[in-house]
């Protein structure tokens, strides 16, 4: 079993990961989900697919992982965005609950264990309320809220290493009726919102928004897990308020470790509707395919505040070519080799990356010395040994990159698909390269040496590479390895 380094949110530090249980191997895993008022944009992919990769090499290296992720369909903004469109708000989350699966199926975000909706958990809610009055750390108003009393835990700000007297009240909700201190938050809301308000001891309402996790992940995990996660805007207040009520409802240390992944800018400027660069999941898909998101994330941290543009998208499209292409050559070359096994090195190196806090950026370093090490081999004359070594390394690649959901699509047909896409970005078509492969062709045949290298380096000054194989000429995208 691998010894698997994890930065820790709530004790700043890296440290290894441990099961609460080591003999059943297991390992809890919670994510807050999205808010399902709108479709989601890639910012809520950066968290989904940064999680189901962790989930995935949990798995690979041999844990069993009970992953959960929610779906926030009880809110503010839901009721307020079910009321501008005449519908209920419970047909408004159903709706786009059905919208965020249909966008994390297309980005290859394969569903979590369990995705809890708050509206189909009301009971263990109110029942986690019930305990914390009971417990002395809530109390309910004569207005029918219940209140969660924030200076009574002593050690409240823990996580985002804050004291209550530098704290302002800091909640995404609509807070009213008799607080005994500012900073208390609300558990439970006196509303009579229909589709989206419930009966409990206190009166009709709905839940506050930090309660919904606790007693999801508590109803799934049990009272202590082993990670949870979501963004980095997260940690303050929902993350910092998820421990103090989980805790004093439970006298039971809550998640042993916490991860956040960074933020998303879009040209340096903080995604937002506003500011009109709010790119949807289904926006993105329309103009660029689903592994060039995948790969623009496994290009970073996931701790990493991290920065797209059009010309980073376009990078990440000239190496998913450079990676499918190598992987038609190298199967091409190796052949059909019996019992081919991954090469170690490249599966050792993929370890010693991912074990290492999920190092993405590192598992992808070493992914490219693998193809480069193939490309090498490839290079003069094919013998048995060389065979057998880059199917080795094709292996390995293909094993590893599953981990990592990438290279998911028939190679050659992706070739051909991201070679066609590219091409407009460069100026021209591919009858134009055509033709000019023609050209050479006929400059060769006539001995004309000097016209045909000629053709090439046309080609070549446009962004187009022309290769001579046994075959013929083929064409491709240039690739730097500084892309």
């Amino acid at each position: 079993m691998k010894n698997i380094q994890i930065t820790n949110s709530l004790t700043r530090r890296k440290e290894p990961l441990k099961l609460l249980n080591p003999a059943s191997n297991h390992v809890g895993i919670y994510a807050c989900g999205v808010t399902v008022y709108d479709d989601c944009h890639i910012g809520h992919a950066m968290q989904a697919i940064y999680f189901d990769i962790m989930r995935a090499y949990l798995r690979y290296c041999g844990y069993k992982v009970t992953y959960v992720r929610n779906y926030t369909d009880v809110d503010d903004k839901i009721i307020n965005r079910a009321r501008e469109r005449g519908i209920s708000p419970a047909k408004l989350a159903a709706d786009m609950i059905e919208s965020s699966q249909r966008d994390m199926a297309a980005i290859g975000v394969l569903p979590a264990d369990f995705e809890p909706k708050v509206s189909e958990n009301i009971p263990e809610i109110v029942s986690m309320v019930k305990q914390l009055i009971e417990n002395g750390y809530a109390y309910a108003t004569q207005s029918g809220d219940v209140y969660y009393r924030v200076r009574k835990k002593s050690d409240y700000g823990k996580l985002s290493n804050r004291k209550p007297d530098e704290l302002r009240s800091g909640t995404r909700e609509l807070v009213a009726g008799e607080k005994e201190d500012e900073l208390d938050f609300a558990l439970w809301k006196n509303d009579t919102t229909p589709d989206a308000s419930w009966s409990s001891p206190w009166g009709q309402g709905r839940p506050g928004w930090h309660i919904e996790c606790s007693a999801m992940s508590c109803k799934h995990l049990g009272k202590s897990f082993e990670v949870h996660g979501g963004g980095r805007d997260l940690i303050f207040p929902h993350h910092e308020n998820e421990i103090a009520q989980s805790e004093a409802a439970n006298n039971a240390p809550y998640a042993s470790m916490w991860l956040h992944s960074g933020l998303l800018t879009i040209d340096q400027q903080k995604m937002s509707k506003s500011l009109g660069n709010h790119i949807s999941i289904q926006k993105f898909l329309s103009e660029w395919p689903a592994e060039v998101l995948r790969l623009g994330f496994l290009m970073n941290h996931y701790s990493s505040n991290i920065d797209f543009s059009q010309g980073f998208f376009q990078t990440c499209l000239k190496r998913l070519l450079y990676y499918y292409e190598g992987l038609v050559a190298m199967e091409e070359f190796a052949g059909a080799t019996a019992q081919i096994k991954p090469d170690p090195t490249t599966i050792e190196a993929f370890h010693n990356a991912m074990s290492d806090d999920f190092n993405t950026v590192a598992a992808v370093s070493a992914m490219n010395l693998a193809f480069k090490k193939a490309r090498e081999l490839m290079t003069g004359k094919k013998s048995p040994q060389k065979q057998n070594e880059v199917g080795e390394i094709s292996a390995a690649i293909r094993e590893t990159a599953n981990v990592l959901g990438l290279f998911k699509n028939p190679a050659v047909q992706e070739v051909q698909n991201l070679k066609l896409k590219l091409l407009p970005s460069l100026g021209i078509n591919e009858i134009e390269i055509l033709t000019a492969i023609q050209q050479r062709k006929d400059a060769r045949a006539a001995k004309d040496f000097a016209r045909g290298d000629a053709v090439r380096d046309q080609m070549a000054a446009r962004g187009i590479e022309l290769r001579d194989t046994p075959q013929g000429t083929v064409w491709s995208i240039k690739f730097t390895a500084e892309e």
